[in-house]
């Protein structure tokens, strides 16, 4: 592994998939941070592809040869479900900082062994967690954390949009893990556990309401803390159009996000206080990609956690976890 130079970091990219394309490939192209250094794909000729339209120099077939290439120090893998937990501990091994698309493995027991991994090779390992940086949501971490909304008792979350049954290794159990549970469910898990912190007992069911697929096309789950909130989840492939809101109550206040959960056109968030309620604020969705680019790349270079640690992760990965295992049983399961 070569050594950043002029405070830009190299990244390798292993897949070449839709999001690669129209989110993170994109995202790395506007980083001042970071710049796209290789693809690689198991369809040279894909990696070939991707690499001319967006200027990166390198194209591999074999990880091996991507591990190999001097203008790489970090990787970030965009592959289905399945690969990642391998490929990370693949190329921390290799000497790799590793960021990792979401869900950061299939099973919180593989997401310790990639953290094991991290700390044996003194490498970092992000998850692609983008939407803790929405603007929106980091308002609402605010308004709890400062003490203005008073002690949360509630938040329900939902997120969904339509997942026709299209040719797609997410419908298939052996490459995604599960349906819109482990799809969907990480970024919101991921938003709600920054406010209440890990739950002490999951309560969950999927179903397929609509799509007869090996994986869920609906998954609901009741979240209890320690603290004595409760959460009420939602995650769905046959919502007929983009959603993802998320309420916050507390007994102080109240915050209400609508469109942030998802690349919906525009968001919507309103806070109340006691008698106060502000005027609704609607403004065009942001792309929350190049934030967390930006953030994993400032981590590397300046040899610090990324806000979205592996730890994050490995903790969202565990509520996961926790909703298959209470749908299976039909019962609540304690973490």
């Amino acid at each position: 592994m070569s050594q950043s130079t002029g405070g830009v970091l190299g990244i390798g990219i292993i897949g070449c998939g839709r999001v690669v394309e129209r989110r993170v490939a994109p995202a790395i192209g506007q980083s001042g941070n970071s710049t796209i250094a290789a693809f690689c794909s198991r369809d040279i000729a894909k990696a070939r592809h991707f690499a001319d339209v967006f200027g990166a120099p390198g194209a591999h077939m074999r990880v091996e040869d991507l591990l190999a290439d001097g203008r790489v120090q970090a990787v970030y893998i965009a592959t289905p479900n399945a690969l990642h937990a391998d490929l990370a501990v693949k190329c921390l091994r290799g000497g790799m900082h590793v960021l990792v698309d979401k869900p950061m493995a299939l099973s919180a027991e593989s997401a310790r062994e990639m953290i094991a991994a991290a700390q044996l090779a003194g490498r970092r390992l992000g998850v692609l967690h983008q939407q803790r940086f929405h603007p929106v949501h980091l308002r609402i971490l605010e308004q709890a954390r400062s003490g203005r909304l008073g002690r949360i008792h509630f938040v329900r979350m939902q997120m969904g949009f339509w997942y026709g049954q299209a040719e797609n290794w997410r419908l298939r159990r052996a490459e995604s893990g599960g349906g819109a549970a482990m799809d969907l469910g990480p970024h919101a898990l991921d938003v709600l556990l920054q406010l209440l912190g890990l739950p002490s007992a999951v309560d969950a069911r999927t179903y397929n309401l609509h799509f007869k697929a090996e994986v869920e096309d609906f998954a609901a789950a009741r979240l209890e803390f320690p603290g004595g909130a409760v959460a009420l989840v939602d995650f769905s492939y046959c919502s007929h159009h983009y959603g993802g809101r998320i309420e916050v109550f507390g007994c102080e206040g109240t915050c209400l996000a609508d469109g942030t959960l998802q690349q919906a056109e525009s968001c919507r968030f309103w806070l109340r206080r006691g008698a106060d309620a502000q005027p609704m604020e609607e403004w065009p969705n942001p792309s929350c990609f190049p934030l967390i680019i930006d953030d994993f790349a400032s981590a590397v270079l300046e040899g610090r956690e990324p806000t979205v640690s592996m730890h994050d992760g490995l903790a969202v990965m565990r509520v996961v976890d926790a909703i298959y295992l209470s749908a299976a049983r039909g019962t609540p399961v304690t973490l």
